[in-house]
Parts: C-alpha cells; structure tokens; sequence
C-alpha cells in the first residue's frame, strides 16, 4: 500500500463489509506512515475509524484517538464526524446509566457539547442521535422510584424543544397498534412535572401553556396533566379562585380521586367546607378501601374538615386512623399529626375497631354524586359579551334571566373557539370568595 488513497480506501472498503476489527487493525499498521495532519483533515476516515471502535464495544478510546490526531469536536466538525461521535456518546451513556448510581453532573457534562452541535445540522441522523439519547436517560429517570427532579430539569435543559419533533413512534402490541408521545410532547410532559416538583410554579404555568399551544396529538391524558398543574400552579400563586374553576374542568374530564381531593384542599383554604366535604368524601370512596396509605392526605384532610366543623369525635378518629396506618407501614409521625394525637384521650376508644367504623361511615355518603349536586345550580344564558381573547383564554360576561354573570374561560378548554358573541352556553354559578359569584360554562348548546 503505497499512497494514502488506496489505504483509505481500503479503510472504506473493510467498514463496509463490517469488518470492523481488521479496519483498525490495518489503521494501526499503517498510521504511521502518513502525517498526523493528512489523517486529522480526513473526514471518512476518521469518520470510519470511530464508528469501528464503537461497533467493537471500545467507545472509551475514541477520545485518546481524538487526542492522538489533535481532533476537536466542535462547530467545525462535519456533521458525519459529529454523528459518529454522538452514537459514541450515546453507547457511553448506556454503559453509564447501567450502574443505578451513576454520576449526574458527569452525565449532563458528556452529553452536553454533543446535543447542541447536533442540534446545529438540521438532518435526520443528527436528529437521530439527539432523540436516542433523550429518549434514553428519560426512560431511566422516569423507572426510578425516588426520581431526582432537579436532575431532570437540567437534563431537559439541555435540548431547545424547538428541535424536537411531533411524529410519533408506532408498536404492534397484542395485535393493535398503539401510537406512542412524540419526543416533543415528552420534553414539554418532563419538564411541566419536573418545574411542579422543584415548586417552579410560575415557569411550570408558563411550560405547561406552551404545550398546549404547540402540541396537537396528545397521549397518556397529557392536555389534562398540563391543564392541572396550571391549576394546581395557580393555586401556589395565590389564584386560588382560578384554580378551582380550572380544576373543576378537568373533574368533568378526567374523574380521578386525587383530582377530587385537590379541589377538597382548594374549597378547604377558603373555607367552604361544605363542597370541601363533598369532594373529600367522594374521593375517599373512589376506588374501594384496601390501599388506604395512599389517602393519608386525604384522611388528615377530612379530620381537619371535622375539626372545622367542632366534631372533634369524629376528627380523632381520623387522626387515630392515620396514625394506625403509618404504624402498620412503619412511617414517622409527622409533628402536625402529633400535635393532634397528644390531644385524644384514648381511655373509650377501640382502636381496632377505628377503621371499619369509619370505612362504614364514609360510605353512607356515596350516594350523593357529583351529577346530582350540579344539576340544581345549571342555567343557560347567552354570551353577552367578550372582554379579553387572548393568550390566556377568554372572559366576559353572559346573560341569564336578565342577570349578568362573569366568566373566564382558559384556553385549554376544547370548546373555547366557539365562545363569541350570543353563543348559547349552559353553566354553573361557582361562589367565590367575599360572596362574589363567577360562571364557570360547561358547553356550548346548538341554538336551533
């Protein structure tokens, strides 16, 4: 082999045949007769020489052969080059994440540099690597039991969204095809949770809209997440009213237990313990009684609704309850809890008998049903005028046996575009805080 040409040449002709060991093993051989330059401005090789070291399971040498020939990756680097690299650090990364403990910061610091120069070449192999390796340490994060949120967030901020594609991957399972989320609504669904988790609320509301406004297809439910941690967001943000009625929306929906429980908390804080109540109880039924340390909160709550109301009996009996429970699953008892406990004399109470006694109590409520409640307070009427359409969704006013309501209606909510002038809706009238009243519209009605 006398010229570089036919020795990259056969370079080529070995890494097409997959014949991987003897492309290096030729590399090795005959390195040494051309300068470090000629190889370092080759392109193709060294293109071939890193995709070989990796289909032979020794990514972790492609930086010292990067070292040796004084190759940098960076915005220069042509984008065959660069894919190559970013398989490589995608292998790394798996190798990484095999270990249950690995490194945070040195997995954000590898993939770093790699994702944004990917990002520079707007082609499908450069897309390729960027959404494996998304895809990837999301799906390792998202399998951990304790998740570290703060992890995820800087993870996510590593990739723009904007990069991110809508097309969704399709699998045959049990002979249906099941459409899975795009890597777009993914970023904006890790990201909305992972801002709700660190207590980022006002940037969670702001993430949370974006994926409503850019995201059509939606999967697992995830319009009705987003539209709950805006909720749930406000709520943080002091708009607890808001927060209610959004919530509220999403209950038509979406009728979840701890959605029922969240707007027990919100009627709670505003001290309507009557619909708090309501929406407890509901909720404490929801699903039958055998896996109660899930409701823990949701137990406190309704001792804290039963003080409120001075059935201090009954309260206990909900405290003494979730005392039970934490004991049976070896849980601390948290101070608040304590504090309540001290308080009970225990000399008349039979403790084993606490939790059928109040399983038995909660249910002679059950009949009572959301439907049944709302239908005395439904009302139709005409809107009778729009105040705002915007960003954040519309308001305004609508007219009803010569009354006027004021509405606010988010954006999220499906109908919204045929919210205009002298629409006939039908609605429910929420009351609010001080004795103010708000509507809260539930459909549109076709106007014959």
């Amino acid at each position: 082999m006398s010229n570089y040409y036919d020795f990259s040449r056969e370079i080529t002709q070995l890494k097409k045949s997959n014949n991987f060991k003897a492309v290096l093993d030729l590399f090795v051989e005959k390195k040494d007769n051309f300068s470090k330059q000629q190889i370092a401005n080759d392109n193709y090789i060294i293109n071939n020489i890193i995709t070989s070291l990796r289909k032979i399971n020794n990514a972790v040498y492609v930086d010292n052969f990067l070292k040796e020939f004084n190759i940098i990756i960076n915005e220069k680097t042509h984008e065959m080059v660069l894919n190559a690299y970013g398989w490589v650090i995608y292998d790394i990364c798996k190798i990484e994440v095999s270990n249950e403990n690995y490194n945070n910061v040195k997995l954000l610091n590898l993939i770093k540099n790699p994702m944004y120069l990917l990002s520079l070449h707007e082609s499908e192999y450069s897309y390729s690597v960027i959404s494996n390796i998304f895809r990837l340490i999301l799906k390792v994060e998202k399998n951990k039991l304790n998740k570290n949120w703060n992890f995820i967030n800087n993870f996510c901020n590593l990739f723009n969204p904007d990069i991110f594609t809508l097309e969704c991957g399709k699998m045959e399972i049990r002979g249906k095809i099941t459409e899975f989320a795009s890597d777009k609504e993914n970023w904006y669904a890790t990201k909305s949770k992972a801002l709700f988790e660190l207590n980022n609320f006002r940037e969670c509301c702001e993430i949370s809209k974006l994926a409503i406004d850019h995201i059509d297809n939606f999967h697992y439910n995830n319009e009705l997440w987003f539209a709950r941690r805006i909720a749930l967001s406000k709520k943080e943000l002091g708009s607890i009213d808001e927060a209610i009625e959004e919530l509220e929306q999403i209950y038509k929906r979406k009728n979840e237990w701890f959605i029922k429980k969240e707007l027990a908390e919100l009627y709670f804080e505003i001290n309507n313990l009557e619909k708090s109540f309501y929406y407890a109880i509901d909720a404490i039924c929801k699903n039958g009684f055998s896996k109660l340390e899930f409701k823990i909160g949701l137990i406190l709550l309704l001792g804290n609704i039963f003080k409120k109301y001075n059935k201090i009996e009954f309260a206990n009996k909900h405290f003494l309850l979730l005392k039970i429970i934490r004991e049976e699953n070896g849980w601390k008892i948290p101070p608040e809890l304590q504090t309540e406990l001290n308080k009970i004399n225990l000399e008349n109470i039979n403790e084993s008998a606490i939790k059928s006694e109040l399983i038995n109590y909660w249910k002679s409520f059950k009949p009572k049903t959301d439907s049944s409640l709302k239908k005395k307070n439904l009302l139709e009427g005409y809107i009778k005028k729009v105040l705002n359409d915007n960003e954040k969704g519309k308001n305004g006013f609508i007219t009803s046996n010569k009354k006027d309501y004021y509405f606010i209606l988010p954006k999220h909510i499906k109908f919204i575009e045929n919210i205009e002038l002298n629409t006939k809706v039908e609605f429910e009238v929420l009351q609010l805080n001080e004795g103010k009243e708000r509507a809260k519209i539930l459909k549109v009605i076709e106007d014959n």
